[in-house]
């Protein structure tokens, strides 16, 4: 046995001694001599000292309230020498825990003896932080103003709420916020109490605001350690470091004008933070013009100091030309992107293309065009030679933006030429300009020149079996699903298994045929072709996938318990399988039942996959049917931004648009709705909508 063994076992057994020398009034010698059993626990601290202060009185004499505060002081002094000396660390531990010990014995009511004991029960091995907290419970009782009680409170019962991994424990995040509570009342400007309020609060954002209000207008931290180390060794507890996360808190909580006013700050203020600049680009797109436009000087700002720095430069471009300042901003624009490219042509290009993007969500067209055509030339790309391997991704990137930006504006002509000049580019052996072709052909309604279109297309690709998909996709549209169907099963049972290809996959083709037949509304075709992929899916994965197609055929067939059966059977089996997550929110919300749980499902998914359009989509829609209107714009606007392309949520937003009396948007989404959609039963939808039959 070592010598510090030895000096803990006997420190243990005097602590004991006094401890049953105080509970019977006498001196150590004094002890009973009744057998204690080897193995029965000895009780923990502060159960004795709970059971001391329950049976002494509370009027104590002064005499001994002196030599109590006397042993307070003694016990510090030995905590200020272990705190300046680890080499002695256990010794100096056990004689303050002994002084500290004998201070409450002598004085039960003195509070700041229990708060000592707590913090060694803490601080020194065997660091037990539940008798920690006991202590400092048994400190605040005696006098609840007692700083050092409620900090270890606050901080136990925080370390206890698992804040750190992102899962709250919710009864002892309950604590940790009452206790930090209690550090606020008793010293409104400290700034750990609160930071973890902010934290401790994220579900709540009126209380999470409020506590970063309070964050930011807190005094310099004296002591951040323990917040750098449970939140992150990168983490800042200095107040100025609340302003960007007070930002992001107002813009999630929708309360725009106030967002932009802090963000505006955090930017100016610290031109270097990609946080900040993303966040009040998210609040400007959310802004109203006047609001937007008080960001402009602030950019500016940041802009003077960091020149830079795209992201700030892209922004100050959102702000112009949404508010029409198209002189202002393409002289700013164009000399940066003169800089710039004689740098590198490459980044300068990239600027331009997304300058052409601002444009197109401006509703500029033209002048995205010419953004997206002055890039193409910035790379080197010209309209009347093939590009080699090294620019032909960019070339691609820009033409779709460009053919995009003409469906958008419902100018087919403009799109069928731009898609004839891409082929000069990308070459007669690529297939991006028939997929293009027959993609515009199909969008704009001329279902017969889509059909020829794949018919020329897969004549020249023969082995491309996205186009004999295509052609399948037509006939459907067409009312042929049969035909199309068709030529899916001559695939059936060819696969070679020496040679796999997914052109002779019988899972994928079953569970085409079946998307097939769901988009012919032929339910009951629909679920027997998903059973057939079911029954030759293999693997777990394929399974869901198959799963998930028979609940959509289940529903199209009016087969609604059964649909939603097997998706709730697939969360059963995967609880955080986002796509089931989002298609049973979805389904709750088309048939409008239990839609607070269908908000859950769908944020769950997006919290598995936060930038998914269809997602965005499904929570836009289940605010509109909760009657949130600014939230349902929010998010259907975002989700635009990913699928700009996207017929139901051009749809979607003009049903908004309508609910908030804003008939001409509502009509201008609804028109291009139309011009993207090719089902036949929501374009006769739209044309309603668009006659007038669901005016104001």
């Amino acid at each position: 046995m070592s010598l510090i063994q030895r000096v803990l076992i006997s420190g243990a057994f005097l602590i004991l001694v006094q401890t049953v020398a105080a509970q019977n009034g006498g001196s150590p010698g004094s002890v009973r001599s009744t057998p204690v059993p080897i193995n029965t626990p000895a009780p923990k601290l502060s159960e004795t000292l709970s059971r001391n202060l329950e049976s002494l009185p509370t009027d104590v004499p002064r005499e001994k309230r002196e030599q109590a505060f006397a042993k307070l002081l003694e016990g510090q002094r030995y905590m200020w020498a272990l705190k300046r000396s680890r080499t002695q660390a256990t010794l100096n531990g056990r004689l303050a825990k002994q002084a500290f010990q004998r201070a409450v014995e002598l004085d039960p009511t003195l509070a700041e003896g229990y708060t000592a004991l707590a913090e060694l029960s803490w601080n020194l091995p065997p660091n037990d932080l539940d008798e920690a907290l006991r202590l400092a419970m048994i400190s605040v009782n005696i006098d609840k103003n007692n700083f050092g009680a409620n900090r270890i409170l606050a901080r136990g019962y925080t370390l206890k709420s698992r804040l750190s991994r992102g899962e709250l424990d919710k009864e002892n995040a309950g604590k940790a916020i009452a206790s930090w509570k209690e550090i606020t009342r008793l010293d409104p400007r400290n700034a750990e109490a609160w930071a973890f309020l902010s934290e401790l609060n994220k579900d709540d954002s009126a209380s999470r605001i409020d506590a970063l209000k309070n964050w930011l207008a807190s005094a310099q931290p004296v002591d951040a350690f323990f917040y750098r180390t449970l939140m992150g060794g990168q983490a800042d507890l200095a107040p100025e470091g609340a302003a960007g996360k007070l930002g992001a808190a107002l813009v999630d909580a929708n309360r725009i004008p106030e967002a932009v006013e802090v963000l505006n700050q955090v930017v100016a203020d610290n031109p270097d933070s990609s946080e900040g600049i993303e966040n009040l680009g998210r609040a400007l797109d959310a802004a109203d013009a006047k609001t937007a436009n008080s960001s402009v000087q602030a950019i500016q700002q940041a802009i003077y100091a960091n020149p830079g720095n795209m992201q700030l430069i892209l922004l100050l471009a959102k702000v112009q030309a949404r508010a029409g300042k198209s002189a202002e901003t393409g002289k700013f624009l164009n000399e940066t992107v003169a800089r710039l490219a004689q740098q590198d042509k490459a980044a300068a290009a990239g600027l331009q293309v997304s300058l052409g993007e601002i444009y197109r969500e401006s509703d500029r067209f033209d002048d995205a065009v010419s953004e997206f055509r002055s890039a193409l030339l910035t790379r080197g790309v010209a309209g009347d030679k093939v590009v080699g391997d090294d620019e032909r991704d960019f070339a691609v990137y820009v033409y779709e933006r460009i053919i995009l930006t003409y469906k958008i504006a419902n100018r087919f002509d403009d799109a069928k030429a731009a898609i004839l000049a891409s082929q000069k580019v990308v070459g007669d052996e690529d297939s991006f300009a028939d997929r293009q072709m027959i993609a515009l052909y199909r969008e704009s309604g001329r279902k017969q020149d889509a059909l020829q279109a794949v018919k020329y297309a897969r004549l020249r690709f023969p082995q491309d079996y996205g186009f004999l998909r295509s052609e399948a996709m037509v006939l459907t549209e067409l009312g042929r699903v049969d035909e199309g169907v068709a030529i899916v099963r001559t695939l059936i049972g060819k696969q070679n298994p020496k040679s796999p290809s997914i052109m002779y996959d019988d899972f994928s083709n079953h569970l085409f045929i079946a998307i097939l037949y769901g988009e012919a509304k032929r339910g009951k075709d629909a679920v027997a072709a998903a059973n057939q992929a079911l029954a030759v899916a293999g693997d777990e994965e394929r399974k869901q996938i198959a799963l998930l197609t028979l609940a959509t055929g289940q529903q199209v067939s009016g087969d609604f318990p059964a649909a939603e059966s097997t998706l709730r059977g697939i969360l059963k089996q995967t609880p955080q399988n986002p796509i089931a997550l989002n298609n049973l929110g979805y389904f709750l919300v088309e048939r409008n039942e239990k839609l607070d749980e269908a908000l859950k499902l769908i944020q769950q998914a997006l919290e598995i996959d936060p930038d998914n359009s269809s997602y965005l989509d499904s929570l836009g829609w289940v605010y509109f049917k909760l009657g949130d209107n600014e939230l349902a714009e929010q998010n259907l606007k975002k989700a635009l931004k990913l699928d700009p392309s996207s017929a139901t949520l051009h749809d979607h937003l003009g049903d908004v648009y309508h609910k908030q009396g804003k008939l001409e948007l509502a009509h201008e989404m609804w028109q291009r709705a139309l011009g993207f959609s090719s089902d036949a039963q929501q374009i006769g939808t739209l044309k309603q909508k668009l006659a007038g039959k669901k005016s104001k």
